[in-house]
């Protein structure tokens, strides 16, 4: 039986097509695998915006190191989320949400990439105070005001929500039962709506009111 020739680098030409074909089949499979990494990359973006992560991580002044300890994870998941080349499983997105102190369903709609959704402001008025308002998932933003001497009606929500006011122009005062606060123009309150208030105008005043979910 006659052995196969080899060429100067050793190598039988006769079996050279097989290596050769080898190669390209490990090129191929690691094409391909490049390509799933891709489109998943691709469909995380394409849902989800984790980058998120890092902008609430960096309110809390903690560098990503610091954060992965806090979590119980490695850094390196961490970064791969945050920059959207994975999606997280539920229980390290569970130990992140931990790790930023908010609630795994909060993380992930913050996160959760919308269409813009059109809507149409409806009148609103609030004992002689008159409003342009808009509500979306909870959140109520009120943009009007009213005359010197205008008083609302007595607001009181009984819920857990959040009022922030802030007065444009003009000067505002909020009657909490026996407590008045005034607000002038460039300034803001923000109180617990459950607390019944009543809205004064000093002067002539454009105000926003905002009433939002508690954190």
């Amino acid at each position: 039986m006659k052995r196969p020739k080899t060429d100067d680098g050793g190598t039988s030409p006769e079996l050279a097509p097989d290596i050769n074909a080898a190669g390209i089949g490990a090129d191929s499979e690691a094409e391909a695998r490049a390509e799933d990494r891709r489109r998943s990359s691709a469909e995380v973006r394409r849902k989800y915006d984790f980058s998120v992560i890092r902008l609430l991580r960096h309110q809390k002044g903690l560098t990503i190191e610091k954060f992965a300890k806090v979590c119980g994870i490695s850094y390196a998941p961490i970064s791969r989320i945050e920059t959207n080349l994975i999606k997280p499983n539920l229980d390290t997105l569970d130990r992140i949400a931990e790790g930023l102190g908010v609630p795994t369903h909060r993380l992930l709609a913050l996160a959760e990439k919308r269409e813009a959704q059109p809507g149409k402001a409806v009148e609103r008025r609030l004992g002689a105070f008159s409003f342009k308002a808009v509500a979306f998932e909870g959140v109520e933003i009120l943009v009007g005001g009213g005359r010197k001497g205008a008083l609302s009606s007595d607001i009181d929500a009984r819920s857990t929500n959040v009022t922030s006011i802030l007065v444009r122009s003009g000067i505002l005062d909020i009657r909490m039962g026996e407590k008045t606060i005034r607000v002038p123009a460039g300034e803001s309150l923000h109180f617990e709506t459950g607390f019944q208030h009543r809205l004064e105008a000093i002067e002539d005043c454009d105000i926003v009111l905002v009433t939002h979910p508690a954190a």
